[in-house]
């Protein structure tokens, strides 16, 4: 993936525009110049912020990327209003990955020399129980399960899971019957534990999560028309070889290979084969 230059970063639209702006592949598959390597021999570190339900994968990347090129890459993972605040806050950072593209767009008018970057990938919603948990629900339903004394949802004040939650349990007709039920929790995995341990009947989460658990199954997996489509947008904060370098290695053969094997949809080698 290529990354270009923007001149009017300040005065970037939020979410409808930049979802248009970042519906690219990833920098290596288009949009930058090809970086020297050379150029990044005596580059200082890279600090990575990403989302929790993408932090295992762009770990991995890292250590690779670091492999490959002697440079250290430290990755700070957390939810993304919590990194995305810590930026807004005066926090430092060159790579910026949440899980929505409101925060993209909140980070990106913050920084005026930030750069969009593409998107590394997307997720889908699904509503999990125990492993004891009856049969499959019927999501044409009006109502809710009525055995669902509790049902762990991200917080959708603070938290893109919680919201893309809400929206599509408000889509259903559900959001009203379950409110009193609802257990909001800090971030998307914590409402996955919540069910693991028994704490809760069900939970709505990222389909990602439920791929690095055996403690729950998937009741239904909630169709995309129903919420914002959930993407993992990249803003690159410091415009520098290694940091473009390090973008670019996202898009490699093992980054996508563990996407999809985690159950996120990658758009970038989607549009390859589709190309």
């Amino acid at each position: 993936m290529k990354v270009k230059s923007e001149s009017n970063n300040r005065f970037l639209p939020r979410a409808s525009v930049l979802r248009r702006m970042l519906a690219l592949p990833l920098l290596v598959a288009s949009a930058c110049q090809p970086v020297n390597p050379s150029a990044i021999d005596d580059e200082p570190r890279i600090l990575v912020l990403v989302a929790s339900s993408l932090g295992e994968i762009v770990e991995q990347a890292a250590k690779r990327f670091e492999a490959r090129s002697g440079i250290e890459v430290l990755v700070h993972v957390a939810g993304s209003s919590t990194i995305g605040s810590q930026l807004l806050s005066g926090s430092i950072g060159d790579v910026f990955i949440p899980a929505d593209l409101a925060w993209a767009g909140l980070v990106l008018e913050a920084f005026p020399s930030a750069i969009p970057a593409g998107e590394i990938a997307r997720n889908r919603l699904v509503v999990v129980g125990d492993l004891d948990a009856g049969e499959s629900i019927d999501l044409t339903s009006k109502t809710p399960p009525t055995d669902w004394s509790k049902v762990a949802v991200a917080d959708p004040e603070h938290v893109p899971a919680g919201r893309y939650a809400r929206s599509a349990l408000e889509s259903m007709g559900w959001w009203g019957p379950l409110r009193s039920r609802l257990v909001p929790t800090g971030d998307v995995r914590a409402a996955l534990r919540l069910v693991e341990m028994g704490e809760a009947d069900a939970g709505v989460v990222y389909q990602s999560d439920v791929f690095a658990t055996t403690s729950v199954r998937i009741l239904a997996v909630l169709p995309s028309s129903l919420h914002e489509p959930i993407i993992y947008p990249i803003v690159m904060l410091e415009d520098r070889p290694a940091v473009r370098a390090f973008i670019e290695s996202l898009g490699s053969s093992e980054t996508r290979a563990a996407l999809v094997q985690r159950g996120f949809t990658n758009i970038m080698a989607a549009e390859r084969e589709g190309s």
